[in-house]
């Protein structure tokens, strides 16, 4: 993205190391260590990089956590924490951004998904189900706002 002058914000907190990379082909970078799940710290981030870089036109929804157990013994907290971070992130991020994208007619959503979304796995039902569900909400999502100019994608991380 930064090779095709695109500027660059990131929520994600392993991001921060790679600012002075992209800063160094001489664009401009901004990263935010945000919590996906706390929609007030989201709006604040989407104001500092529309305030700095003036839209938004790619957005990759990459936060995700695993909290791996038998499904016998998990918890019920394990399963709603994973459900809620992978989930309900992708949702609250997509949410602050989409109506900026639908305005500007352009923009790009990529959610990073997995293949045990698709084949699921022992001791992740937790995780598998999330990732199954951005299957749908990708597919659902690129069929209401595709008119609008936003193509919204699935890339599995592990293929």
């Amino acid at each position: 993205m930064v090779r095709s002058r695109y500027r660059v914000g990131g929520y994600e907190s392993g991001c921060c190391g790679s600012a002075g990379e992209v800063e160094a082909l001489g664009r401009k970078c901004m990263t935010f260590e945000v919590d996906v799940t706390n929609i007030e710290t989201i709006d604040a981030m989407v104001k500092n990089i529309t305030d700095e870089l003036s839209g938004i036109h790619i957005l990759v929804n990459n936060a995700g956590i695993t909290q791996d157990n038998l499904f016998l013994r998990m918890k019920s907290e394990q399963w709603s924490k994973v459900i809620d971070v992978n989930l309900n992130g992708v949702f609250n991020v997509t949410k602050a951004v989409i109506r900026l994208m639908v305005k500007q007619r352009t923009g790009k959503i990529i959610n990073i998904s997995s293949v045990v979304g698709f084949t699921g796995n022992p001791g992740q039902v937790n995780y598998s189900s999330t990732k199954s569900a951005l299957v749908g909400f990708t597919k659902s999502l690129a069929r209401k706002v595709g008119v609008r100019g936003i193509t919204v994608m699935l890339l599995p991380r592990d293929l």
